[in-house]
């Protein structure tokens, strides 16, 4: 069995980061202070990206960001016993190559399940 998750973890480009990112009419985006604030924007995120997966958020102190160096962002799967099977590179540019690495390990490790979800991997697309 496999699980998958998105972590959310600190916003990459609030409005008031080092690497500030607008949206033309959209609201700006400041670093939240507090989880509720986070959640909040978690959940618009999520939303908005339509996303399938579960959604998680780092706690305040981002100990997830921290433990798996996943900011801005990044694919990790780890494995039943606890260690890291698939590490990608951080940052959008490592996401393609992730989610197919992602689908590599999925098909070594359930190879009797290989043929069911064989297009997950091409419909995802990376960001641009």
């Amino acid at each position: 069995m496999a699980e998958f998750f998105v972590v959310y973890i600190r916003e990459a480009h609030a409005a008031d980061s080092d690497w500030p990112m607008a949206v033309p009419d959209e609201q700006a985006i400041l670093t939240p202070r507090s989880h509720e604030e986070r959640t909040s924007v978690a959940t618009k995120c999520c939303t908005k990206l339509d996303l399938k997966l579960p959604c998680l958020i780092d706690d305040m102190e981002d100990s997830t960001e921290k433990a798996y160096a996943a900011w801005p962002d990044r694919i990790f799967v780890v494995d039943e016993a606890g260690r890291i099977a698939v590490r990608a590179e951080p940052g959008p540019w490592g996401f393609a190559d992730g989610v197919n690495a992602v689908a590599r390990w999925l098909a070594n490790r359930f190879p009797e399940r290989a043929g069911e979800k064989q297009d997950a991997a091409e419909e995802t697309k990376a960001p641009s």
